[in-house]
């Protein structure tokens, strides 16, 4: 996931790149990382668990703006040369710090649900994680999900839609769609609580105050209108991407017939 570096990270000191080293997030990178010598790490109590937990909590509780290398080494009380022993830059640490949100995603859902049911259940958990957690919803841009947590919600997603009869290639392209209409639906919404019933109320009066010449439909229609809410959309694309990946796959196995 490529995030830019803020002017705050740069005036800190934040080490500049090497020359061709891969840009975090993408699959050189995460190979890279797999195969380089462990970084020296000088002060034992600070491990990269607790560094990502340090910038979950800065994330959530002042947003994506406060989340510099020097704040979260100021929340964990050490210096920010102490962060660059285990990330490189904050483009590192976002990189790491959304794979390991993103595993939610891959919790078992409940027994004896069919495939629809499953992807269903998994949809609905991924949003709810990310509406506690609107500031990783919005540094999830990007097709980048080559991480290890990101990778084990492939392989699940993946063995949901070839098991039910896409081929692997429309598997691989159903379970990234549906993971992009969850990431969408949250990033559209954030900062809009369409379920607030002062918002509603709102709207309402925004909707009847147009010219109903220009706007018809949604002055006539200002009631209902209002009343949709982002829960709502949701499940209403959530089922219709179902209802379509149903069709790929009867057609599938019609082909095979």
């Amino acid at each position: 996931m490529a995030c830019a570096r803020t002017d705050d990270d740069r005036r800190a000191g934040e080490p500049p790149p090497e020359q061709g080293e891969p840009r975090p997030g993408t699959a050189a990178w995460w190979l890279a990382r797999e195969t380089e010598p462990a970084r020296q790490r000088r002060r034992r109590s600070l491990t990269l668990e607790g560094i990502l937990d340090a910038s979950m909590a800065l994330l959530d509780s002042r947003g994506v703006a406060a989340l510099t290398m020097r704040n979260v080494a100021e929340a964990l009380g050490c210096t920010q040369a102490s962060l660059y022993r285990h990330v490189r830059n904050r483009e590192e640490l976002v990189t790491l710090l959304v794979d390991r949100a993103v595993s939610v995603a891959s919790s078992p859902p409940p027994d004896g649900a069919d495939w629809a049911g499953k992807a269903a259940w998994s949809a609905r958990l991924f949003r709810d994680h990310l509406r506690r957690h609107p500031g990783v919803a919005s540094l999830l841009r990007g097709t980048e999900r080559l991480g290890p947590n990101s990778l084990t919600g492939v392989e699940y997603a993946l063995g949901l839609f070839i098991g039910a009869g896409l081929s692997p290639r429309l598997a691989s392209a159903a379970a990234s769609s549906l993971a992009t209409f969850v990431i969408g639906s949250v990033n559209f919404n954030l900062g809009l609580d369409s379920r607030d019933p002062e918002e509603r109320h709102h709207r309402r009066r925004l909707y009847r105050s147009r010219d109903a010449a220009a706007f018809p439909l949604l002055v006539q229609h200002a009631e209902t209108l209002a009343d949709v809410t982002s829960d709502d959309e949701f499940e209403v694309g959530l089922n219709a991407l179902l209802t379509g990946f149903r069709a790929l796959i009867e057609n599938a196995e019609a082909t095979r017939d």
